[in-house]
């Protein structure tokens, strides 16, 4: 059994994650899905929310669970994997990006402006398949702008503890092919992904949110990751 921390991204919260935690737990995992600082509503005051305030919810989570956690992050949450694996790299014991790499978390030299907005058009079309008109309109239902502050703050990453989290990329709306291409482009953006000692890259071809998509296929695809690490003792 292992304890499982959930970290939803851009515009989401804890209930994008409920066909998932249910599958986690008749697997006999304990679970908790996180609603972070500033996305519990649309009217929620998010002015003053900042990256520290979503890393410390997630490390909270993380110390709640008193043993070996696995921190599953979607999307921009990938960030705050990165970081709750460097800080607390002793207690993750499988981190997961979900449609996310782990990479440096960079300041912006730009004021914070507004909060991030739902648009259709920050997805590619790859980003948004398996996306029925419902789950479409529920999104759309149930989404909250994302904290200005957050997106803009940086990160001092300069430990080397997260190297050596197991660590697993879902990659839904990107391939092989895709991440090889980013690796040329942008090889300092990515440097990072070479310096991991066990890092698996899983494709699930589906919507940028595969815990609203494909939840069985994510769940199977993680939980046999774990079972790995289990075995050989990562």
């Amino acid at each position: 059994m292992a304890s499982f921390v959930l970290v939803p991204g851009f515009w989401l919260d804890a209930s994008s994650w409920d066909e998932v935690v249910p599958l986690l737990e008749a697997a006999g995992h304990d679970v908790t899905a996180l609603t972070l600082p500033g996305t519990q509503s649309r009217d929620a005051d998010r002015s003053q929310v900042t990256l520290s305030d979503h890393v410390e919810a997630v490390l909270g989570a993380i110390d709640a669970a008193g043993g070996p956690v696995v921190l599953v992050g979607s999307s921009f949450a990938g960030t705050l994997v990165t970081i709750a694996s460097e800080e607390r790299a002793d207690q993750v014991t499988l981190a997961v990006y979900v449609d996310a790499l782990p990479k440096a978390v960079t300041a912006s030299d730009q004021p914070a402006g507004a909060d991030v907005e739902l648009t259709w058009d920050e997805l590619t079309e790859t980003e948004q398949r398996d996306l029925s008109p419902e789950l479409r309109a529920h999104i759309e239902s149930v989404a909250v702008p994302y904290p200005a502050r957050v997106v803009r703050e940086g990160w001092d990453l300069s430990g080397e503890r997260r190297f050596g989290v197991r660590s697993l990329v879902v990659a839904t709306g990107f391939d092989q092919a895709q991440l090889d291409e980013w690796r040329r482009d942008y090889p300092d953006d990515l440097a990072d992904l070479d310096r991991f000692t066990d890092l698996t890259v899983v494709e699930l071809p589906t919507s940028h949110w595969p815990q609203l998509s494909k939840p069985d296929d994510l769940v199977r695809i993680i939980l046999d990751v774990l079972s790995t690490s289990s075995r050989t003792g990562g």
